[in-house]
């Protein structure tokens, strides 16, 4: 079996339970649906460009991401705590091969979502042509791929479920929180901006925002160049850990 099948195998028993998991992809749907209804039509009076549940609808896909992204690095845990991780290590696959199964089959999981809310956009009276829907699953999927690699790479450092979940949910704040997902940049005090313009997190709303709403305050190229970087570090940083640790 080459190593590309051995990635395919991997990958696919983690989208299969991913999508076993019907209150998890139902739950996210439906938190989704209140951000956007309850919080969007309640600070809807703010002064900006758009509407502002039109606004927060690329920031709402962005939290889906975020949270499923980091999530997935649970699969580390599981997978170590009923024996499979040994298995697959003992076997004849390299590890940054397992590593890159798992971070394609969570960011898959992510990107799943995504377009499932996107299906929803007519909630918010948004319409997109299939070459924006394009568009928006590349850059999901660029998205949840570094976001991804950093849930393996703080699981492989974690033995238990307890653990990971406090520190996902530490994580998920200040990334989601500092960003411009919910907030114009322009419109907040400069010592803020400073801190939205240091969270990789800021730079993939704005993109979904480019693409879906035309609407930007970083520019489309500098958003996918900090991407591209924060995939490339976090996906090394995330195979490196993970063979240190198996080393041990």
């Amino acid at each position: 079996m080459s190593q590309l099948e051995k990635i395919y195998v991997i990958w696919k028993r983690d989208v299969l339970r991913f999508s076993r998991e019907r209150a998890q992809v139902l739950s996210m749907i439906f938190l989704s649906l209140v951000w956007l209804v309850i919080f969007g039509k309640g600070i809807g009076a703010m002064k900006i460009a758009t509407k502002y549940d039109v606004f927060i609808f690329p920031g709402v896909i962005g939290m889906i991401l975020l949270v499923i992204s980091l999530r997935s690095g649970v699969s580390i845990i599981r997978d170590r705590e009923f024996g499979f991780l040994r298995v697959i290590v003992a076997s004849p696959t390299s590890r940054t091969s397992i590593i890159l199964a798992k971070v394609l089959g969570g960011s898959t999981a992510a990107v799943s979502q995504g377009i499932l809310l996107m299906l929803l956009s007519f909630v918010v009276k948004v319409s997109w042509g299939i070459r924006t829907f394009i568009y928006m699953v590349a850059l999901m999927f660029l998205i949840s791929f570094g976001l991804v690699s950093l849930g393996v790479f703080i699981a492989s450092y974690l033995r238990s479920f307890e653990s990971f979940n406090l520190v996902m949910s530490l994580l998920f704040v200040p990334l989601f929180l500092a960003s411009s997902a919910l907030f114009p940049v322009e419109i907040l005090p400069h010592w803020m901006q400073t801190i939205m313009f240091l969270n990789p997190f800021t730079y993939g709303v704005d993109a979904l925002r480019e693409v879906l709403l035309e609407m930007t305050e970083i520019g489309l190229y500098r958003d996918l160049a900090v991407l591209i970087s924060f995939d490339a570090l976090l996906f090394t940083a995330a195979t490196m850990s993970f063979r240190t640790k198996l080393a041990r």
